[in-house]
């Protein structure tokens, strides 16, 4: 059972077919956008620093939208938690924002059962001492996201 061919059982390929040819697309010419009166006006260093000039005004938009909708967001969840506590009270704005920081993770340790071993009991301990020791760094990390981490975010909770 051989699966090689030799040369003289493959078929001569068909070079007398002719492809139809790929229309190539137009270049289509440039227009100015600006009147002739405004670029003249305007020296090139100037164009340059209004087109910077509008790309981080789109930019900081960006960033104040997903400030904005974080904001909303972290409302509603205190208007849905004081809804929640409306029987129980005067609420302040104190109380729901613990409501909410009372949501946020905590970290935790699993010790194991009873017949493990002394190292993991041990290394257990070591893993909590140095998860209360960072702990401070989490939270700055938490406190300090950036706005595209926020926007990603929101746009996946959203789907």
């Amino acid at each position: 059972m051989n699966e090689y061919f030799s040369r003289s059982e493959i078929s001569p390929v068909d070079r007398s077919v002719v492809r139809a040819p790929v229309p190539a697309a137009a270049v289509q010419p440039v227009s100015a956008t600006e009147s002739s009166t405004e670029q003249g006006n305007m020296s090139a260093s100037d164009a340059r620093r209004q087109e910077s000039f509008a790309v981080d005004i789109v930019a900081v938009d960006e960033d104040a939208a997903g400030a904005a909708e974080y904001a909303r967001i972290h409302a509603r969840i205190a208007d849905i938690l004081a809804d929640m506590r409306a029987g129980q009270g005067d609420v302040s704005v104190d109380g729901a924002s613990a409501a909410v920081q009372a949501m946020m993770p905590q970290p935790f340790i699993y010790i194991p059962l009873p017949p493990a071993t002394r190292e993991a009991v041990e290394q257990a301990a070591d893993l909590a001492k140095r998860i209360a020791q960072q702990a401070s760094y989490a939270y700055a990390a938490q406190a300090h996201v950036a706005r595209g981490t926020v926007d990603q975010i929101l746009s996946v909770s959203a789907i």
